[in-house]
C-alpha cells in the first residue's frame, strides 16, 4: 500500500544524498529480547565483531541475489509510507501497524506483538563495550522471551506468564482498546501487573534514565558523527524473527521530516527513514542479509536519491532495478583465496566502467526531463573555456590568461593569509633546497667549477620569485631538473668542442631559448603539447633515469681508480681535511685516503636506501598516516643530513666535499663578476657562434616547454578544484623571460619541476574531515595565492649564508640523491611494466588496458621499439655525438606518427594515451608522473 501526504522535501537534505544506516537485529539477551546493532554504514560497511567486541574493519559490502530479490519482494508486497508526518517512535508504530493491519489482516493480538517488538529497547555496540553490557535495567523495557512469554519481575520472586499471544487473547482487550491506553504508565507501577499495555513495553524511567543519559553522553562526545556530512539524516533497519508471527511484515517509512527519537540510531541525528521486516522464524528468509541487502541500498548515494524524491512505491522498485542492473554477481563456487586474488582486479575494473555508467546515467525519474542536452551545453561550454584554445590572434593566448588571472591578483596574497600556508612554506623549503644543492654541486663537477652551489641557490631564488610574482599558475615551482642538468653539461662538452668561452656562448643559447619561447607564446602554439605523447615522454623519462645512475656508478669507479684499495696502509696519501680537490684547502688537518672508495659506497648507497626507504614508509601501516607522509615528504633532507652525519663522524677518511664559496661571491677564478658579456670576456665570439647557438637553443626550448606545459596540465585536471584558472602561455613567457636573464648573469637555467609542484599543490589543499570510516578524505579546496611560492624562494636565496654547513656535505651523497631521482623516476612508467611483462607469461599478465586491448605480440613490438630508441639515445649520449642527444628526442615524435601503420587506433589509445589512473592511496608524487624531473 502506498500513503503520501503532499508534505514538501527539504531540497537541503536532498542535495546531499548521504547518510548514516544502521541494521539491527532481534536477539535474545538474559531472557529478554533486545534490538541488537550487527552493522552500520557509512558508505562502507562495518559489522561488529562479537568475539573480539570491536567494530571490523570498512569494507565494500558483498549482497547475495536471492537477499536482494527479498528486498524486492517485501518493497513491492510489503508497507510503504512516504513523507509521514509523525514524530514520536509510538504514533509511528501506530501509522505501521494500522497499515499493517488492513493490508495482512492481522489478528489484534498479533498487531500487538508486532506493537510489542518494534517498542523493544535497542542496544549498540558501544553499549556492550569491552564485555561490560550496562546493567542498570532493574526494569526492562520489554519483557518478552524468546519463545514469547512474558516475564514478570517482582521484589524478591520472578515468575513466568503465558504467551504473549494467549495472553492477550484470554484478557479480551482488543488492539484498538490497547492503542488508546496510556502511553505514559506510572513510574512506580509494577511490572507485574496483568493488562496487555505491561506485556507490550514498560515504560519504567528511574533506572532508564541513567543509561540515556549515559547514551547521550557517548553520541556528544562521539567522532562518529564527525564523519557525518552536514544536515546528514539516519536510516534504521530492524529485522528479526518471532514464534508469535504468522506472518512476514515488512515497512518502509519516510519521515516527512527528520526527527529524533530517543535510541533508536547509535549517532544523534534525525532519523528519515525505516525499514521493518519482521516474520516467523521458519518461513525460509534470512532476516540479517535481508536487512544488509537494504541497508546497502540506502548507503548507496544514487538510490538514497530516489528515496528522497521517490512519489510512489514504484520508484523504490525502478531505483532497485537499477541499483541490481549495475552490480557485480560472482557465480558459485569453492573458489581459491589465490585465485580470487587474481579476480579483484577484474572485479575493480568493471565495478570503475559501471560507476562511470551510474555517475553518467544516474537513476532517471520518469518525471524528471531528459538532462542529455545540458550535459552537451556543459561540455560545449568546457571546450570553448579551453586554455589551450587558438584565438587566432596576435598572442591572443598571452592576453587571454593576462586577463583571467589580473582579477585574481589581489586575492592571489589575501589567500595567502591561512594556517595552511606556514608548514607548506617550511616543507616545500626543506623539498627544494636538497635537490637545488644536490644539483649545484653536480654542475660544479660538470662544468669544471664555472657553476656551482652559490650560482644553483641564487637561481632558483631569483627565478621563483620572480615566477611567483608574475606567472599564471603561482603553484607551479621552479627549480633545477635532472634533464636541464644534462643539457648544461651538453653545452659545456659543445664549448670546449668549438673552442668557444663556455658563460658567453651560453649566454646566447639562453637569449636564443627566450627569443624561440616567445615566438612560441606569440603564435598560440602552446597546443603543440598534444604532439608529445606518452611515448615519447616515456623514452625521455627512462633514458635520463640510466643517465642519473650511470653518472653515479661512474663517479664511484672513478674514486675507486683514484684511490684504489690497498693492503698496504702506509702508501696512501694525506689530503687537506676542508679540500675539495687538490689545488685547493688550507692544510690544517690531514686525512687519511686508505678507505675513501669505501666510505664514498657507503655514503651514495647509504643516501638513496634512506631516502628511498623513508619514500616507502608512505605505503607502510608504522605511525598514523600523516605522521607517515611528513616523514615521507621529507625522505631526501633526511637522508642528507643523516649521511652528512655519517661523514663527519668519520672525519679520518677523506672524501670529496662541496666547493661553496662565503656569501655570493663569485666562485671561479675565470669570473670578475656576475653579468656575463654575451660578446666574449677574454676572446671575441664570432657571428657563426652565435647563430650556432640557436641549434641547442630549439632543444634547451623544446624540453623547458614540455616541463612547463606538462606541468600545468597536472595541475589543471578537473579533479583538483582549481577556481582561478591556469596560465599556459603566461608561463612560458615568464620562463623564457627567466632563462634569457639567467644566462646574461651565468645562473644555471631554471624550469617547472613536476614533483616539487605537486608537493607544494598537495600541501595547500584542504582534505574533507567527514570521510566514512575506510574511506579516502577528498579534496575540498586549494588555497590558490602567490606567497608561499616567493617566501620559499626568498629563503632559498638566503641559505647561501649557511656555506660553512654546506661544505660538510659530501660529493657522494648527492649522487646518492641522484640515484634515488633515477629510480624513483621508473615510478609508474607504463614502459617499465611492459618491459617486465616480456619476461611474465601471458597467463599473468595483470588486468591493464593495454594488456586487455591489445595483442600480446603487438604490445611486445611496441615495447620492443621503444626499447630500442631508449639504448639509442643512451649509446649517443656516452659517444663523441653526445651533445646532439636532444635532436634525436625529436626525431621520436615523426617515428610514433610511423606506428600508426602498424597499429590500429584502439591499440594506439590503449598503448599511448594519457588514462586517467584510479586513485591509489599507495601513489605519491613520483607515481603520479611519467616524464623526467
Amino acid at each position: 500500500m502506498n500513503s503520501t501526504e503532499n508534505i514538501p522535501i527539504d531540497q537541503s537534505i536532498c542535495s546531499l544524498y548521504e547518510g548514516f544506516v544502521e541494521l539491527e537485529e532481534l536477539v535474545s539477551y538474559d531472557n529478554e529480547l533486545i534490538w541488537k546493532e550487527r552493522a552500520r554504514w557509512i558508505k562502507l560497511e562495518e559489522d561488529v565483531d562479537e568475539c573480539a567486541e570491536r567494530w571490523g574493519k570498512p569494507h565494500v559490502p558483498c549482497l547475495t541475489y536471492r537477499s536482494l530479490r527479498e528486498v524486492e519482494t517485501n518493497l513491492q508486497n510489503g508497507v510503504c509510507l512516504l513523507d509521514l508526518n509523525r514524530d514520536t517512535l509510538p504514533s509511528i508504530c501506530d501509522a505501521i501497524i494500522g497499515e499493517v493491519k488492513a493490508q495482512k489482516k492481522l489478528e489484534d493480538e498479533e498487531c500487538l506483538v508486532v506493537k510489542t517488538l518494534l517498542m523493544t529497547r535497542h542496544e549498540h555496540h558501544h553499549q556492550h563495550k569491552g564485555g561490560k553490557r550496562v546493567k542498570n535495567f532493574a526494569r526492562r523495557l520489554s519483557r518478552i522471551t524468546p519463545n514469547g512469554q512474558r516475564s514478570r519481575t517482582h521484589c524478591n520472586s520472578h515468575s513466568h506468564s503465558p504467551n504473549v499471544s494467549e495472553d492477550v487473547h484470554s484478557s479480551g482487550e482488543r488492539y484498538e482498546d490497547w492503542h488508546q491506553a496510556k502511553t505514559q504508565p506510572n513510574p512506580k507501577r509494577n511490572v507485574s501487573n496483568d493488562s496487555p499495555a505491561d506485556i507490550a513495553v514498560s515504560f519504567s524511567h528511574d533506572p532508564v534514565e541513567e543509561f540515556v543519559d549515559q547514551f547521550e553522553d557517548h553520541k556528544e562526545k562521539s567522532d562518529l558523527r564527525g564523519k557525518l556530512p552536514t544536515n546528514s539524516q539516519a536510516t534504521t533497519v530492524l529485522v528479526g524473527a518471532h514464534n508469535s508471527l504468522t506472518c512476514t511484515v515488512s515497512a518502509f517509512v519516510r519521515l516527512a521530516t527528520g526527527c529524533e527519537l530517543g535510541n533508536l540510531a547509535e549517532v544523534q541525528i534525525p532519523i528519515r527513514f525505516m525499514f521493518i521486516l519482521l516474520g516467523p522464524e521458519d518461513n525460509g528468509i534470512d532476516y540479517h542479509e535481508v536487512g544488509r541487502s537494504f541497508a546497502t541500498l540506502m548507503a548507496d548515494k544514487l538510490f538514497l536519491q530516489s528515496a528522497y524524491m521517490a512519489k510512489r512505491q514504484q520508484d523504490l522498485l525502478d531505483s532497485l532495478f537499477s541499483f541490481m542492473g549495475d552490480s557485480l554477481i560472482i557465480p558459485p563456487g569453492d573458489w581459491d583465496r589465490n585465485l580470487l586474488n587474481q579476480t579483484v582486479p577484474i572485479l575493480a575494473t568493471q565495478a570503475k566502467e559501471l560507476a562511470f555508467r551510474r555517475r553518467r546515467g544516474g537513476i532517471q525519474s520518469k518525471d524528471k526531463p531528459n538532462n542529455e542536452t545540458i550535459g552537451e551545453v556543459i561540455q560545449e561550454n568546457e571546450v570553448c573555456d579551453d586554455p589551450l584554445s587558438r584565438t587566432g590572434k596576435f598572442c591572443g593566448g598571452l592576453i587571454r590568461d593576462f586577463k583571467r588571472r589580473l582579477p585574481f591578483y589581489p586575492s592571489d596574497f589575501k589567500d595567502a593569509l591561512d594556517v595552511h600556508c606556514l608548514p607548506t612554506i617550511i616543507f616545500v623549503y626543506f623539498a627544494c633546497l636538497a635537490p637545488a644543492i644536490t644539483f649545484g654541486g653536480l654542475l660544479s663537477e660538470k662544468t669544471n667549477a664555472w657553476m656551482g652551489v652559490s650560482e644553483m641557490i641564487f637561481a632558483t631564488a631569483l627565478s621563483g620569485v620572480l615566477f611567483g610574482l608574475f606567472a599564471g599558475q603561482p603553484l607551479i615551482i621552479t627549480g633545477a631538473t635532472g634533464p636541464l642538468l644534462v643539457f648544461e653539461k651538453s653545452v659545456f662538452q659543445l664549448s670546449e668542442r668549438f673552442e668557444v668561452e663556455f658563460l658567453p656562448w651560453r649566454a646566447w643559447v639562453g637569449i636564443w631559448v627566450m627569443v624561440i619561447c616567445f615566438i612560441i607564446v606569440a603564435v598560440e602554439g602552446c597546443f603543440l603539447i598534444k604532439y608529445f605523447t606518452r611515448f615519447t615522454e616515456e623514452i625521455f623519462a627512462l633514458m635520463i633515469s640510466i643517465i642519473f645512475l650511470y653518472d653515479a656508478f661512474n663517479y664511484v669507479g672513478h674514486v675507486f681508480d683514484m684511490y684504489p684499495l690497498n693492503a698496504d696502509i702506509a702508501t696512501y696519501l694525506l689530503v687537506p681535511s676542508n679540500s675539495t680537490n687538490h689545488r685547493e684547502g688550507n692544510p690544517t688537518e690531514y686525512q687519511s685516503t686508505a678507505n675513501t672508495a669505501l666510505l664514498t659506497t657507503v655514503l651514495m648507497l647509504g643516501t638513496f636506501f634512506v631516502a628511498y626507504s623513508l619514500r616507502k614508509l608512505r605505503h607502510s601501516h608504522f605511525f598514523g598516516p600523516r605522521a607517515r607522509r611528513i616523514v615521507s615528504d621529507f625522505g631526501v633532507f633526511i637522508a642528507i643530513v643523516s649521511m652528512v652525519t655519517v661523514g663527519w663522524l668519520t672525519k679520518g677518511v677523506y672524501t670529496q666535499k662541496l666547493s661553496v664559496p662565503d656569501g655570493f661571491s663569485v666562485p671561479s677564478p675565470n669570473r670578475n663578476s656576475w653579468l656575463i658579456n654575451p660578446m666574449g670576456e677574454q676572446q671575441h665570439i664570432s657571428a657563426g657562434a652565435i647563430f650556432g647557438a640557436f641549434i641547442p637553443a630549439v632543444l634547451v626550448s623544446i624540453l623547458i616547454f614540455m616541463e612547463i606545459e606538462f606541468t600545468g596540465i597536472i595541475l589543471d585536471k578537473k579533479e583538483h578544484k582549481l577556481k582561478k584558472g591556469v596560465g599556459y602561455n603566461l608561463d612560458l613567457f615568464v620562463l623564457g623571460l627567466l632563462v634569457g636573464v639567467c644566462s646574461v648573469l651565468g645562473l644555471p637555467w631554471m624550469c617547472a619541476t613536476p614533483v616539487h609542484t605537486l608537493s607544494h599543490f598537495h600541501s595547500l589543499t584542504v582534505l574533507s574531515t567527514n570521510n566514512a570510516p575506510g574511506e579516502h578524505p577528498h579534496l575540498v579546496q586549494v588555497k590558490e595565492q602567490r606567497l608561499t611560492n616567493i617566501v620559499i624562494h626568498l629563503l632559498i636565496g638566503f641559505t647561501v649564508l649557511l656555506s660553512p654547513v654546506m661544505r660538510l656535505i659530501p660529493i657522494a651523497v648527492l649522487f646518492g640523491v641522484f640515484i634515488f631521482l633515477g629510480v624513483s623516476s621508473l615510478s609508474h612508467i607504463q614502459l617499465v611494466e611492459r618491459i617486465k611483462l616480456l619476461f611474465i607469461p601471458a597467463s599473468h599478465h595483470p588486468v591493464e588496458k593495454f594488456v586487455m586491448n591489445v595483442k600480446t605480440r603487438k604490445m611486445h613490438l611496441f615495447t620492443i621499439v621503444q626499447v630500442c630508441c631508449v639504448c639509442a639515445l643512451v649509446a649517443m649520449k656516452l659517444t663523441v655525438v653526445a651533445p646532439a642527444f636532444p635532436f634525436f628526442i625529436i626525431c621520436m615524435i615523426p617515428l610514433r606518427k610511423l606506428l600508426e601503420r602498424f597499429f590500429t587506433s584502439v591499440e594506439l589509445e590503449a598503448l599511448d594515451t594519457e588514462v586517467e589512473d584510479v586513485y591509489d592511496s599507495d601513489m605519491d608524487e613520483y607515481d603520479s608522473i611519467h616524464f623526467p624531473f
